[in-house]
């Protein structure tokens, strides 16, 4: 009786509150029962173009029904169409636990593992295929992404026209056969392929996501919006994808689509973890005199935890005794797990009003609470650095480097300490090592050309520009 009452008391509702509803009938029902509900609702809203609410439907229906393997196989056919990629993996992983001799999920799998660099996997899951279905071509796409990760693009093009002999349609031998081409330099023959194979299939997210990938190596830029643009009217709840997307509009010249699509972000709050990607986009492309007032009247109904980066916006364009209003209220010391990144950030606006005094006392505070903070970490080494005092700056920079590996503006600060502190070699090192572990990257490319042209060894950069352009070349046939 109670779950008829709720049901008719809730029958009004929109479709957003559908799996409301159709919790509180399932609450009433068998597992099974309850199971197969949810999993109607999955179709039903695939069939409403609504892969948001599938997602959450056929989830629910696994966490009641754990050991049915085609709801396994649903959820991941939906966490693809969502570009899920990990998610999609666990799921037909789980699948095929349940049911080995499922040649669809195997070549999931196979796929899979090929696009995310498991070659091994890859492999033997595409065999699996083969033992079951010998004259299946999808395995062949499949080998041929291993060939393609194994640096043998001839050998991956042969496989990919191999299978579009058989399948013109075939969505892995297209890409496939895209990443080959690119692979061997020809990024026009890959993107024109992806856009022939996307104007008869415009809803083809791998399709969409390769042609993105190559115009993004290859410098294509209106190549890239087209894929973006395609992307976010498939995704339009990714909010790292509609970024990018105001990314490539900007670059276009498309200012006022950019700005309008980033300040409804940005107002709508419905950014995530991402406001300052998107502010970093109005740093990059807006004026100075749009922006600061726009964040300035944003920070002053913000949550603490947004003002500190409304905060952090203004302090990098020039705006600081704004960005100290918004920040000093919120923290003060003594320093606790809570506030030390809070406190660094304060110390950094009171740094770039020139009050270095104040701001290295505080900076001290933080890192001798916690002396691994990255904020404090670099505010510390580039106030060493405005300061002259390099070999302090060493130490700070060290411990960065060691932290952020990856973080090429922090190999930077380090070679600069170096240099400040006389020892050049050092400085050096710490640039071409850092061209090592993070290839073809522009800000240390250009820091390596300026500590040559500094230590007067001009006639060194073309061989170093040599280096760069081969390293950008590797980069692009990686996939």
């Amino acid at each position: 009786m109670m779950c008829s009452i709720l049901v008719r008391r809730f029958a009004a509702c929109s479709r957003l509150a559908a799996l409301g509803v159709l919790a509180i009938v399932a609450a009433c029902r068998p597992p099974q029962e309850r199971a197969a509900r949810f999993a109607g609702m999955y179709e039903a809203a695939l069939a409403g173009n609504d892969p948001w609410t599938a997602r959450v439907a056929m989830s629910r229906a696994v966490a009641i029904d754990d050991s049915n393997p085609q709801y396994w196989a649903a959820l991941g056919r939906v966490q693809l169409t969502l570009g899920d990629y990990s998610g999609a993996y666990g799921s037909y992983s789980r699948a095929n636990e349940l049911d080995r001799s499922d040649a669809g999920v195997l070549q999931t799998l196979a796929d899979l593992a090929a696009l995310s660099g498991r070659v091994e996997d890859a492999r033997r899951y595409a065999n699996q295929v083969l033992l079951l279905q010998p004259s299946d071509p999808a395995p062949q796409a499949t080998l041929g992404f291993v060939a393609l990760h194994e640096r043998d693009p001839a050998g991956a093009l042969q496989r990919a026209d191999a299978v579009l002999a058989i399948r013109p349609a075939d969505s892995n031998a297209t890409v496939l056969k895209a990443r080959a081409l690119a692979s061997n330099g020809d990024d026009g023959a890959a993107l024109a392929l992806l856009e022939r194979f996307i104007a008869d299939h415009p809803r083809d997210s791998a399709a969409l996501d390769t042609m993105a990938t190559i115009a993004t190596r290859f410098g294509r830029a209106p190549a890239l919006l087209a894929a973006r643009e395609k992307l976010v009217a498939l995704r339009p709840h990714d909010v790292a994808l509609r970024l990018a997307y105001a990314d490539s509009l900007y670059g276009l010249g498309q200012h006022d689509r950019a700005r309008a699509l980033t300040e409804a972000l940005i107002r709508s709050g419905d950014y995530g973890d991402s406001l300052i990607d998107a502010l970093a986009l109005w740093r990059r492309y807006e004026p100075r005199a749009w922006s600061v007032p726009v964040v300035g009247a944003l920070a002053a109904t913000a949550t603490p935890r947004d003002k500190l980066r409304y905060a952090y916006f203004l302090m990098l364009e020039g705006a600081a005794a704004e960005a100290e209003a918004l920040v000093a209220p919120l923290v003060r010391p003594p320093v606790t797990a809570a506030n030390a990144s809070a406190l660094a950030l304060l110390a950094q606006i009171r740094a770039a009003q020139g009050r270095n005094q104040a701001a290295e006392t505080l900076l001290d505070q933080v890192l001798a609470f916690d002396q691994g903070n990255v904020v404090a970490l670099r505010a510390r080494t580039d106030l060493y650095l405005r300061t002259g005092r390099g070999q302090r700056a060493v130490f700070d920079a060290q411990r960065l480097v060691a932290a952020k590996s990856r973080a090429a503006d922090d190999r930077v600060r380090l070679a600069r300490a170096y240099q400040q502190a006389g020892q050049t070699q050092l400085a050096e090192n710490t640039l071409r090592g850092g061209l090592q572990d993070i290839p073809a990257n522009p800000l240390l490319f250009d820091a390596l050309r300026r500590f040559l042209v500094a230590t007067g060894r001009r006639d060194e950069l073309d061989e170093v520009g040599q280096q760069f352009i081969e390293q950008q070349r590797v980069v692009r046939a990686q996939w």
